[in-house]
């Protein structure tokens, strides 16, 4: 079942729209800073903040702390996040095995290292549980992967939204703009494709550089380790 989260983007300042992070703490802090955040903007992370990256826990215990002291910050389920769910946290051997090839070894290491284990990790099950698979305003589309322009939000298919790499952007008939991660750019780079549609895995986690964009003004800013 395909879970939608509406938003009005009248209501924040800024909307910052961020790639895939994979355990990218330290760039994430680096970039808030950067941009000088405040409570009435709008964070929206494109899903897969978990695996190959260093400090997978450290990335949502951020994420938590901001959203408990009052900053807006939402997270689209992406695909790693939906093979750590199966896999860690509902305890299938196949998928567990899947999970760990595809750099959920990284964040394994990440648990480890703070001595936590899946009881711990209440908070962190429940935070992905409750992500959406499409954040939708007036105006645009948030998705992991892909956005299928031949249906409704409420008829995508979710392996479609979650792990599509087809150029789905040459039939975005929706009349919105579409901001998607999942690909990783190997330029290191936003692209922006037709029919406003913008990739934004910029690869962040390879280059050791993250690239975001705030929606509104179209501005983009760019942090490196």
């Amino acid at each position: 079942m395909i879970k939608i989260k509406h938003i009005n983007e009248d209501n924040y300042a800024r909307i910052f729209v961020f790639g895939d992070l994979h355990g990218s703490l330290g760039l994430f802090e680096l970039m808030i800073e950067k941009i000088n955040l405040t409570k009435k903007d709008l964070i929206i992370i494109l899903g897969d903040s978990c695996d190959r990256g260093e400090d997978t826990i450290g990335l949502y215990q951020r994420y938590i702390e901001l959203i408990k002291d009052g900053y807006n910050l939402l997270h689209v389920l992406g695909n790693h996040e939906k093979m750590m769910f199966d896999g860690f946290f509902g305890c299938d051997p196949l998928e567990y095995q899947i999970w760990i090839k595809n750099g959920g070894n990284k964040t394994k290491k990440s648990i480890c290292k703070r001595n936590l284990s899946r009881f711990s990790l209440t908070w962190l099950k429940n935070f992905i549980s409750n992500m959406p698979h499409v954040v939708s305003s007036e105006k645009s589309i948030f998705v992991h992967a892909a956005f299928d322009g031949g249906k409704s939000e409420e008829e995508q298919d979710e392996d479609y939204v979650l792990w599509s790499i087809e150029p789905f952007w040459e039939s975005n008939n929706t009349g919105k703009r579409i901001f998607h991660g999942h690909v990783a750019s190997e330029e290191n780079r936003i692209t922006r494709r037709e029919n406003n549609v913008f990739s934004m895995d910029v690869g962040a986690v390879f280059f050791k550089r993250l690239v975001i964009m705030e929606i509104k003004s179209g501005a983009k800013f760019e942090v490196s380790l």
